[in-house]
């Protein structure tokens, strides 16, 4: 016989933060940083959550703890309540800030980080109007220091300047498709992104140090371009790490491939930006460190 609704207990959200915590850190030391507990409270938690639904939640693998099957469906229910939570207290207890912010990201990470943190950002500020510029780093550090936008994420070597802050990094890898035969070929047929981008300049700098001759097949603006080429196996492409799936691969050939290292991402603001800018530089810093998060369980 089913239990009547009336009686069923209320998900606490401190235990739902808690869990979400765990199943994005990958471990309950971490998870206690990130909510502000100790590890032995973090795994009371976890106890009194399991007795809560009567199921276990995770299962310990030598490196990480991972969501069970149950656990994984409880993370969509506990993550749509912590941001339905969220919306409603930013709502009352967030200064409501009105008004226009002008945000830059690369075509190449910011592709992939925009939808986030707009997303994370209209939830909490819906009366801030957001102009987002997609292009190069370099041009966007030009216009972030010449006072043309408000905040800018760029991808680069060295700080921009002393203002700036690192959000984030990844290794820089080749990537092929999964069996393919473009990285046999030669010359070496290349999917890069268009002059201007550190990505190709480092790419062509590795394969110049080891006498690798390639030929440049693809150029595209957005990396979405090189990824299309590499799937159709045209050509192998210089990518974050983070692109990786069943069908495309880290080629490991470092003789033939060298290593291409890590590219930093840096966020610039502009001073005297305002409060709109400041809400959505926290907002930029928040998603990239859920990115960061997400990288280090995936990848430990």
């Amino acid at each position: 016989m089913s239990r009547p609704l009336a009686s069923l207990p209320n998900l606490d959200m401190d235990l739902a933060r808690t869990f979400v915590a765990i199943c994005e850190s990958g471990n309950f030391s971490r998870a206690a940083e990130l909510v502000h507990r100790t590890p032995s409270a973090v795994s009371l938690q976890v106890k009194k959550l399991e007795d809560m639904v009567g199921r276990a939640l995770f299962r310990r693998e030598p490196r990480a703890v991972v969501p069970t099957g149950d656990g994984e469906m409880l993370l969509g229910y506990a993550r749509r309540l912590l941001r339905l939570n969220d919306e409603a207290m930013a709502r009352f207890l967030v200064p409501q800030i009105e008004g226009r912010v002008s945000f830059g990201a690369p075509n190449d990470s910011g592709i992939f980080a925009i939808p986030g943190i707009l997303k994370r950002f209209a939830s909490t500020h819906p009366q801030v109007a957001v102009d987002v510029r997609l292009d190069y780093s370099a041009e966007l550090r030009r216009r972030c220091a010449a006072g043309e936008l408000d905040v800018a994420i760029v991808s680069c070597g060295e700080k921009p300047n002393s203002s700036s802050e690192e959000i984030y990094s990844e290794a820089l890898v080749w990537v092929g498709l999964r069996n393919g035969r473009a990285a046999e070929q030669t010359p070496l047929p290349l999917a890069l992104a268009d002059p201007g981008c550190s990505w190709r300049g480092r790419a062509l700098d590795a394969l110049d140090s080891v006498g690798r001759d390639y030929r440049i097949a693809y150029s595209s603006e957005l990396c979405q371009g090189q990824i299309a080429a590499v799937e159709a196996d045209l050509a192998i492409a210089p990518l974050p790490a983070s692109v990786l799936s069943p069908s495309l691969v880290r080629l490991n050939d470092p003789a033939r491939l060298p290593p291409l290292g890590s590219y930093r991402v840096f966020m610039m603001k502009r001073d005297g930006a305002g409060p709109a800018a400041d809400a959505l530089a926290q907002h930029v810093s928040e998603s990239f460190r859920d990115l960061a998060d997400r990288q280090t369980r995936i990848f430990a």
